[in-house]
């Protein structure tokens, strides 16, 4: 079954830019991996000097995901990216949630 990985941020307005930036250097790589099938952002103004975010990774199963979130963490650590660092630097709110994906 295919496994979605959906991360909600929320994200202050004055760093909106900046971190859609490198939500999108992340993305260029996810989207490389074994297993991926697609991926989107949305994004909607909150009104209240916040924007929301969400971001998904549409993967052929969680296995495929699970091997590829390792591969991406050893990236990441290689070229010395930081997505916990950026989202702490631009006080960034995240939450994440696995799911599994089925057409009705």
């Amino acid at each position: 079954m295919e496994t979605v990985l959906i991360d909600q941020f929320v994200v202050p307005e004055a760093a909106v830019d900046e971190f859609l930036r490198h939500a999108h250097f992340s993305a260029n790589i996810v989207k490389t991996r074994p297993g991926f099938m697609e991926g989107h952002v949305f994004r909607r103004t909150a009104g209240d000097g916040r924007v929301n975010v969400v971001t998904t990774a549409a993967w052929a199963s969680q296995a495929a995901m699970e091997e590829a979130r390792k591969s991406i963490l050893t990236e990441f650590a290689k070229i010395g990216f930081s997505p916990s660092e950026i989202m702490k630097k631009l006080g960034v709110q995240i939450e994440r949630g696995v799911y599994q994906r089925a057409a009705y």
